[in-house]
């Protein structure tokens, strides 16, 4: 969630994604799974009890987790059609995105999260299904890109980055909706038992007293059966455990 603009090259310490490790096959599976969590976070915030609150950004310059993940999806799909330019075209030059010109123009924070979540998914699987059969003088292929300075990048490195934006914004999302959701108040503890022991105890403790009474009338030798033994009144307070 830093404002920093996250690097493009080597070892991203906010999000601990790193270039320089990996295989092509384990990045995009990696890519998928943390897509698909991103989706699963966005759309079980959007299910609680306050909807709006994957709406909210924790401070103004900062997305919210819709617009994360609205970006998500769109750079899945974004980046898909790089790959099919680069395969069709000798060098391509790539249209810039306008990531920010974007959530604006494409109303992120006004989207549905439930569609937004799936479209994440699938976006995801397509570029996965496009980068997955990439042979090795495909992924050497070099189109100009624009972010963050125009320079010549190879597809390999386009898949990268790719799974990069993916595991970073899905980091965003995760750590924002942690600071924005309301807290679940556990429900008070149930008091049914408590009462009933009580009232057990009542009842023990009135058989004893009973028993104790008849017993002294039986070991006077005065007592009669007119003679009438003490009342005694038990008070059981149950008190309930209300947990915050």
């Amino acid at each position: 969630m830093s404002k920093q603009q996250p690097p493009v090259d080597g070892l991203c310490e906010q999000c601990g994604f790193n270039y320089g490790t990996g295989d092509l096959q384990g990045t995009v599976t990696l890519l998928v799974r943390q897509a698909a969590e991103s989706a699963m976070a966005l759309t079980k915030a959007a299910a609680g009890p306050d909807p709006d609150v994957v709406r909210l950004r924790p401070e103004p310059e900062v997305w919210s987790a819709i617009e994360y993940a609205c970006h998500i999806r769109d750079v899945l799909e974004v980046q898909r059609l790089r790959i099919a330019q680069c395969l069709a075209e000798d060098r391509p030059v790539y249209a810039p995105m306008d990531r920010t010109g974007r959530v604006k123009q494409e109303k992120y924070e006004f989207q549905n999260p439930i569609e937004v979540g799936a479209a994440v998914m699938k976006f995801a699987r397509e570029f996965g299904a496009a980068a997955r059969v990439l042979t090795p003088p495909e992924l050497a292929r070099l189109g100009l890109y624009n972010y963050p300075v125009r320079a010549p990048r190879s597809l390999s490195w386009i898949v990268r980055h790719t799974a990069h934006e993916i595991q970073h914004h899905r980091h965003d999302i995760i750590e924002i909706l942690a600071k924005v959701e309301p807290p679940i108040v556990p429900a008070p503890k149930p008091v049914v038992e408590e009462e009933t022991t009580a009232e057990g105890d009542a009842t023990d403790e009135t058989a004893t007293g009973d028993t104790a009474i008849g017993d002294t009338a039986t070991d006077d030798d005065t007592a009669t059966d007119d003679d009438t033994a003490p009342g005694g009144e038990l008070a059981a307070t149950v008190a309930e455990d209300n947990e915050h």
